[in-house]
């Protein structure tokens, strides 16, 4: 059974526990538009295929030592999915993303430094 995880400081992502050991960090497109014009000042439509490419970035960027240690990444256009059995190393990044999404000048520099094959 899929359990949210009550971790209130990475709103508006959310973190679940989807099979013991599992989990996975999720942002809704409900929260998409807050951002969207930062997507589109790069010509990007905000989706969860943009926020992928973000979420790739913060790892890269702010935390490359997480990348052996998420599992993988699993978007779809109306939301970003990071998965894998390491609960800390996705509620890390979901801090930083959280920070990035209350940030607008965050979030635009992670947007600004996003490689061009990152988007999809």
């Amino acid at each position: 059974m899929t359990e949210v995880i009550n971790h209130a400081d990475l709103a508006p992502l959310r973190l679940f526990d989807t099979s013991p050991g599992n989990y996975s960090l999720i942002l809704g497109d409900d929260h998409f538009a807050e951002a969207g014009d930062l997507f589109e000042a790069v010509g990007q439509e905000v989706s969860g295929y943009s926020w992928d490419a973000v979420a790739r970035t913060a790892v890269r960027v702010h935390a490359p030592e997480l990348a052996d240690r998420i599992g993988g990444f699993d978007p779809e256009a109306g939301m970003m999915c990071v998965y894998g059995n390491d609960e800390a190393a996705l509620r890390e990044l979901g801090l930083i993303l959280s920070g990035a999404f209350h940030d607008r000048a965050k979030l635009a520099a992670l947007i600004e430094v996003t490689d061009p094959g990152d988007w999809d």
